[in-house]
């Protein structure tokens, strides 16, 4: 996998090609006669060490430590990246002998050891004088001009800005106005990549790496099947926005005792502003010379949220629990967030998100970084509580706080509605307003008839009629999908 990342990436493939003993044919020489003259060629020895030591020879030592010391003997640059787990003895020696002489990169799943391995290259060009690196988001690596601008996005950018008051804006802005003030636009009308992102029509065709993916799991961990998984690709606002919509319609919501005018409060799980203030920082500051995509991955216990990119150097996850210096790894980017009102505080976002849960009762979230993704973890709250006639009874669902109620539930107690309208599908075939009743609603309201739509577009539950979905008697049942989903729900339940 990583020898044809590297080979075919649009920046690696230009410098470094690849040996891999593995990718050569059999012949009859002795194998050290073959792989360590390739040592011996390189400039580079890139190893990767997991849990076995290999087949090791009269004196004990394996081929990747035959290897590891002629690149040491003959003064190569040695980059070694170390697998998480458990290994065999000899491989552990191996590893902390590498250790002793380096700085080696640890890394979990194929994903980390891509993203780092792309990190230390790039390292390794510009140190050696192959590539200056410009900030990303001032560069011009793109033919878009100002006729390739979406004028939709402007109109939308100007009014976020008048609202947000951050700066003046004329009545006669446009987008050549808009895109100078930003110094998202260079001479001849070349767009800034910062202005690709921000502004052009088709974004994602001049810079792919832009995009946001979002998944949501039922369980706690990564597990197979997906209920929801998309990736949305659109300007940088419209993926805020697309992200944040995917998140807030997947949580639950508690509404409050109704007042004396019948009119009663409502509170999502997890903050909107915390949400917001976490995603924006992801696609703000994350590193756009990198592959990797910015993931929001919204899990029954937690939603975690991750960019390619670390921090600053010298700071660590206790720099960011305190006020500190707002360091902007793309500075166009983030000015141009702050003008549209996407930035709270600045250089205190980090500190924001904690007061927004811990306000809310919410465990205080969480930053992992390390030299490639950076993790922001929002915890949800739990409650067990049990719905009645559904096949989903006993499920540990979220809560997003002790007050409130909605019909259906008891006091403080609220399971999320695509659960419930998954295991209220699961024997039965239902039209939207027997849905309602079955929920114990009134009427058939906005919010469900939200969460309705997207468990259609996840493909977890369809229409009885599709041909014609407006129909009167249209009713809904539960796919093949959304029936494995129920089985996964149910198993994780048991396991615990």
């Amino acid at each position: 996998m990583l020898a044809e990342y590297v080979r075919k990436d649009a920046l690696l493939g230009k410098f470094f090609d690849v040996f891999l003993f593995e990718e050569e044919p059999a012949c009859d020489v002795e194998a050290r006669d073959l792989y360590l003259p390739e040592v011996e060629k390189s400039d580079i020895y890139l190893g990767i060490l997991g849990a076995q030591f290999g087949n090791a020879d009269a004196d004990g030592v394996s081929p990747t430590e035959r290897e590891y010391d002629l690149a040491t003997v003959r003064g190569k640059e040695r980059l070694v990246f170390v697998k998480k787990c458990e290994r065999d003895p000899r491989e552990e020696r191996f590893v902390q002998k590498v250790q002793s002489d380096v700085v080696r990169k640890s890394f979990e799943t194929a994903e980390e050891l891509q993203l780092a391995v792309y990190a230390a290259l790039v390292r390794v060009l510009e140190n050696k004088g192959y590539i200056r690196v410009a900030p990303f988001d001032l560069a011009v690596d793109t033919n878009l001009t100002l006729a390739d601008v979406d004028d939709a996005k402007v109109r939308d950018y100007l009014a976020r800005a008048r609202e947000a008051k951050k700066i003046s804006v004329p009545k006669e802005a446009d987008a050549a106005w808009l895109l100078t003030k930003l110094g998202m636009m260079v001479s001849g009308g070349r767009l800034t990549n910062a202005g690709v992102l921000f502004f052009a029509k088709y974004p994602q065709q001049a810079i792919d790496i832009s995009v946001v993916k979002c998944l949501q799991y039922w369980g706690t961990h990564v597990e197979r099947p997906i209920p929801s998984y998309q990736t949305y690709e659109d300007g940088i606002i419209g993926m805020i926005e697309s992200a944040l919509a995917f998140v807030m319609g997947r949580i639950d919501r508690t509404i409050g005792i109704p007042d004396e005018r019948g009119l009663a409060a409502a509170q999502d799980e997890l903050p909107r502003m915390a949400v917001r203030e976490a995603i924006v920082n992801a696609v703000c500051h994350r590193d756009y010379e990198s592959n990797g995509a910015v993931q929001v991955m919204l899990f029954r216990d937690r939603l975690e949220i991750m960019n390619p990119g670390t921090l600053p150097r010298g700071w660590t996850a206790a720099t960011l629990l305190t006020t500190h210096e707002s360091v902007a790894r793309n500075k166009v980017i983030a000015k141009a967030l702050d003008w549209a009102g996407y930035v709270e505080r600045s250089g205190h976002g980090t500190e924001f998100i904690i007061e927004k849960c811990e306000a809310q009762g919410l465990a205080t979230p969480q930053y992992k970084p390390d030299s490639a993704i950076f993790h922001t973890i929002i915890w949800r709250k739990t409650e067990k509580v049990h719905q009645v006639g559904g096949a989903m009874g006993g499920v540990e669902a979220q809560s997003g706080t002790s007050q409130g109620q909605v019909k259906g539930t008891s006091q403080g107690q609220v399971v999320s509605l695509f659960a419930r309208i998954t295991s209220i599908l699961a024997n039965q075939v239902l039209s939207s307003g027997e849905i309602t009743a079955a929920l114990g609603k009134e009427y058939y309201s906005g919010h469900l008839r939200r969460i309705i739509k997207m468990l259609l577009s996840d493909g977890i539950i369809e229409y009885t009629i599709p041909e014609k979905p407006r129909s009167r008697l249209q009713k809904y049942r539960l796919t093949e999908k959304g029936r494995q989903m129920l089985a996964v729900a149910s198993s994780s339940i048991g396991k615990r």
